[in-house]
């Protein structure tokens, strides 16, 4: 009866190292992934700067030859 006992404590410990590293990992993940957001969201705004100075340039450039 007292090795059951015994392997229950050492599941018991097994498992509870097991959970620490799993709310680590989780913790990890959720500081990623709003890394990831801001990285996504200032990419965006730099992107739409980007496209309208292109839209900006093809409505306003005038080619050499006189033409738009």
């Amino acid at each position: 009866m007292e090795k059951k006992s015994c392997n229950c404590i050492e599941t018991i410990k097994t498992l509870k190292k097991e959970n620490e590293r799993l709310v680590e990992e989780n913790s990890n993940i959720l500081i990623i992934t709003s890394s990831h957001n801001k990285i996504n969201g200032d990419l965006q705004v730099k992107l739409t700067a980007a496209e309208e100075k292109i839209k900006d340039f093809e409505k306003n450039y005038i080619r050499i030859d006189g033409k738009k």
